[in-house]
């Protein structure tokens, strides 16, 4: 079985392997402003480069098969609607 932090090969993989899933408050490419508590219901930024162009704003509680084990990178303007932050990452 593959680990959290090991990426999808394919989109079909990823439709089917529930263990490349996981939540944004937990992920690496989840961007939150500089003093923003680490919480379910905190809106943030999804830096992920495959959905940078998004400007896709999310829950901690949020999740998808992007997902990459680590801490949240932080920037101002992360949790504005819509996002203003450039990804740190």
């Amino acid at each position: 079985m593959a680990a959290l932090t090991d990426r999808p090969v394919n989109e079909e993989q990823s439709m089917q392997d529930p263990s490349t899933w996981g939540f944004c408050i937990h992920c690496k490419w989840w961007q939150i402003e500089p003093d923003a508590a680490l919480m379910n219901d905190t809106k943030g930024l999804c830096i992920d480069q495959k959905l940078q162009p998004y400007l896709l704003r999310v829950s901690g509680d949020s999740g998808c098969n992007l997902f990459v084990d680590g801490v949240p990178a932080r920037a101002a303007g992360s949790g504005d609607s819509p996002p203003t932050a450039t990804p740190v990452r």
